[in-house]
């Protein structure tokens, strides 16, 4: 074995050690995963000691490795944005459709309150002109028709414009979401060139 194989086992060996409170605080947390911020951290950390001790040996394995492992955490952490903003803007359309829906239900209640209203007015109206009660009755009935009516369109149209934004906030998070799936499917391909070279190296070690 080379020297310079038995000073990168060393590093490897080195940084094994040191995640080893890491990795215990995944087991007892629960908290496994690449994208874990802790976890992200010390991949960051040991990409850097890599690529630092490899320049510092001349150990171009190292070097190569710290860069892999640094393409890796890039993408893990530019997926993990992604992801918060792709829930960010979900909850953001969420609480706009329920500020909308609720302006409608405001919007229903002003219109049926105002038809109320007209048709109390209208009733007093027939009391004091008993001689006009037929014609009057009739022109109750209308003026409510048209009214609900009305207020019908207006709830219609509210929703449909609360609906619609509900779907262009939903759009905007499923292309973040996607994104976020195309950064993590690097992450794979990064993670699958990295193994492919271990086992390049192995097989010539």
């Amino acid at each position: 074995m080379s020297m310079q194989t038995m000073q990168r086992t060393a590093v490897r060996t080195w940084l094994s050690a040191v995640r080893l409170p890491l990795s215990a605080a995944e087991a007892v947390t629960g908290k496994q995963g690449a994208q874990w911020p802790p976890a992200l951290a010390f991949s960051g950390f040991e990409a850097g000691v890599k690529r630092g001790l490899g320049a510092l040996l001349g150990d171009p394995e190292l070097i190569e490795e710290g860069l892999l492992e640094r393409g890796k955490v890039d993408q893990l952490a530019r997926a993990a944005e992604l992801e918060e903003a792709a829930a960010r803007r979900r909850a953001e359309g969420e609480a706009r459709y329920e500020e909308r829906s609720e302006a409608v239900e405001e919007a229903s209640q002003q219109a049926l309150e105002q038809q109320r209203a007209r048709e109390a007015k209208l009733a007093q109206d027939q009391a004091q002109r008993q001689e006009a009660a037929e014609a009057k009755a009739r022109k109750k009935q209308e003026a409510a028709q048209a009214a609900e009516e009305a207020r019908q369109k207006i709830v219609a149209a509210q929703e449909r414009q609360a609906r619609s934004i509900r779907l262009q906030e939903e759009s905007q998070a499923l292309a973040q979401e996607r994104d976020a799936v195309e950064a993590k499917q690097e992450v794979i391909e990064v993670d699958r060139a990295l193994e492919a070279t271990k086992a390049v190296r192995k097989q010539k070690g």
